[in-house]
């Protein structure tokens, strides 16, 4: 498996690594880590890391990773080369080529329409992803991704077979009480408190939904995670006066954050559908907020909307809007009822959006590759 990621945080790379080597397969993983205190959960597996502080410049960082992650992929006698997105695909590609074994392209997102390609200025940026990505696409033997609605766009754009979906969900966990999150924060349990957890980027909302907390008194927003947009957050946060209900907790090792998640009232999962990769988003918060039994509010998108409508566990709301997200935070803060209806629909829904109803899927496709091994006959 070759990512240029974060092994402390990307649970979808850890789970299909999981599940491949229980199955009896040898895993080794080529990535580049900004940080070397990986959970001990990585300890079993063949890591292969550059360790590569960000130089502030992907034009310098990526050619670096490419440079080296290409030869150690090509040292290593792999059967299989599982790529874990667009950022990793060329060197993977290179390496199944000269040893004439398959490729698979683990798409975790539409790449070349996320938010930081669709802006202003990023015409010829964009340009370079998509010309790579119909280059390479094309030699890999099948070809992954998280949902239906990329799929479909994947085998339009690029007249592929059938793209499997392997959607991301955590495993199946219990929720567990406790006041975790509260209890890092210094925070009384007499008000309801949103959460959200992931990344900390311009599509993600976070700057929406700290405006929709200046029409919500008597609540607490956790924000937890980490990334770009950290300084430009607290600065809204600061300039809004918010210190006192909206809140900051560094990003969680992934085997720790069930507990963090599960001492919330609800989850949000607000993406903003800037291009068509937000559109289409499915994130694994949304599930991991059903694992925890929370409430969701989440985006009006065609995916999340599916999900929350069939399960009854939560609403949808124009993420782009703070005062339609203030209205659902306040309907939902003075509705206890409510919350725990939507509580119970996600305690319900949980045990069909987990792990361990989706891990055979890949194994299916990796004893297909075994079976025949030619580019896009399985």
């Amino acid at each position: 498996m070759a990512l240029f990621g974060d092994l402390r945080s990307d649970f979808r790379v850890y789970r299909e690594a999981a599940a491949l080597r229980q199955a009896g397969h040898t895993v080794s993983v080529v990535a580049a880590v900004r940080r070397t205190d990986l959970p001990a959960l990585w300890d079993d597996f063949d890591l292969h890391l550059l360790h590569a502080p960000t130089t502030g410049s992907l034009r310098r960082d990526y050619p670096r990773f490419w440079r080296w992650a290409s030869a150690r992929l090509r040292a290593l006698p792999a059967d299989v080369y599982h790529a874990h997105d667009l950022d990793a695909l060329w060197p993977a590609s290179r390496a199944a080529g000269k040893r004439g074994v398959p490729l698979v392209y683990d798409s975790h997102e539409l790449w070349t329409e996320q938010s930081s390609l669709v802006g202003p200025g990023r015409r010829g940026v964009r340009a370079f992803w998509s010309l790579l990505e119909r280059h390479t696409v094309r030699r890999a033997h099948r070809v992954l991704t998280v949902c239906s609605s990329i799929a479909r766009e994947l085998e339009d754009r690029y007249d592929l077979p059938e793209v499997a979906v392997l959607r991301n969900l955590p495993p199946r966990r219990q929720p567990v009480p406790g006041q975790r999150l509260r209890q890092t924060l210094g925070l009384t349990s007499d008000r309801p408190l949103f959460l959200y957890q992931g990344g900390f980027l311009t599509a993600n909302g976070l700057s929406e939904q700290i405006a929709a907390m200046c029409r919500v008194d008597n609540a607490d927003l956790v924000l937890l995670g980490d990334g770009p947009t950290e300084a430009s957050l607290r600065a809204q946060v600061e300039n809004a006066h918010l210190g006192d209900r909206v809140h900051f907790v560094p990003r969680v090792p992934f085997d720790e954050l069930h507990e963090y998640t599960c001492s919330a009232d609800v989850g949000l999962s607000l993406l903003r559908p800037t291009g068509a990769s937000g559109r289409f988003s499915l994130p694994n918060k949304l599930f991991e907020y059903l694992q925890a039994g929370l409430p969701v509010i989440g985006a009006d998108t065609p995916e999340i909307r599916q999900v929350l409508e069939s399960t009854g566990a939560g609403v949808v709301v124009d993420a782009t809007d703070p005062e339609a997200i203030g209205a659902a935070l306040r309907s939902l803060r003075d509705d206890e009822s409510r919350r725990a209806e939507l509580a119970a629909a996600a305690r319900r829904a949980a045990p069909d959006y987990c792990w361990e109803g989706e891990a055979p899927r890949l194994l299916e496709i990796y004893a297909g590759l075994e079976r025949n091994p030619e580019r896009g006959a399985v």
